[in-house]
C-alpha cells in the first residue's frame, strides 16, 4: 500500500501580481456575490425612490449575446395617481386638467416580458384602460412614453450596477473577504478548495 500526497503552492491575494488579482476578484465574486441579494436591493430601490411596490426584475449579465437586465408587473393606479414619485414621472410635461381628464379611466401600466431574453427591450409597456375617449387616448400615450423613458433609464443604470457587483470587488472589500473566509489562490488566481489538502508543517 502507498500514500500518495498533492502538493501546491498557496497564495494570499496580496502575495498575487497585479495583474493576476482581477482574476481572482472574478472567481471569489461567483462566489460571495448572490443574484438574489441583487434582486432585493433592485426591488428596495424601485420601493424607495419611487413607491413602487409590484415591479420585478429579471436579469442575465453574463457578458453573452441578449445579456441585460429588465422589469416586469404592473404600476398600479394608486401609484400613478397618488405617488408624488412616480407621478411626477409619468405625468411629466402633462397639464393638471389633462390628469384629471384620464383620472378615472387609465387604471394601470403593465410591463408584459416576452421572449427568452432578459434586457430591457425584451419587455412590452402597455396601458390599460376604462372606455377611453380618442382625446384621453392621446393623454395617456403621453404618460406610458414618460414611463417608458423612466424605464429604459432605470434598466440602463441598473444593468450597469449588476456588472459592477457581480464583476468588481474593491481591493480594500476583496482583502476582507479573504481574510473572513481563509481564500488561497494558486499563482494565475484560481481560487484553491483548501478541504483537499492539509497545510505542511
Amino acid at each position: 500500500m502507498k500514500t500518495l500526497v498533492k502538493s501546491i503552492t498557496a497564495y494570499s491575494y496580496d502575495e498575487l501580481d497585479e495583474y493576476v488579482k482581477k482574476e481572482a476578484k472574478n472567481n471569489v465574486a461567483l462566489i460571495v456575490r448572490e443574484p438574489i441579494l441583487f434582486s432585493e436591493d433592485l426591488i428596495e430601490a424601485l420601493k424607495e425612490d419611487f413607491g413602487l411596490h409590484h415591479l420585478k426584475t429579471c436579469f442575465s449579465l453574463s457578458h453573452c449575446q441578449g445579456d441585460g437586465l429588465c422589469l416586469y408587473g404592473r404600476i398600479h393606479f394608486d401609484e400613478l395617481f397618488d405617488n408624488k414619485k412616480i407621478k411626477k414621472i409619468a405625468f411629466n410635461g402633462i397639464h393638471h386638467k389633462q390628469i384629471q381628464s384620464i383620472y378615472n379611466v387609465l387604471l394601470h401600466i403593465d410591463f408584459e416580458h416576452n421572449g427568452r431574453y432578459f434586457h430591457k427591450n425584451s419587455v412590452c409597456i402597455y396601458s390599460d384602460e376604462y372606455n377611453p375617449t380618442s382625446k384621453q387616448l392621446i393623454i395617456i400615450d403621453k404618460v406610458v412614453e414618460n414611463v417608458k423613458r423612466w424605464y429604459y433609464s432605470f434598466c440602463k443604470e441598473w444593468e450597469q450596477r449588476g456588472y459592477e457587483y457581480f464583476y468588481e470587488i474593491y481591493d480594500e472589500d476583496m482583502k476582507l473577504i479573504c481574510s473572513e473566509y481563509d481564500y488561497l489562490f494558486m499563482k494565475n488566481g484560481k481560487l484553491i478548495d483548501t478541504s483537499e489538502y492539509l497545510e505542511a508543517v
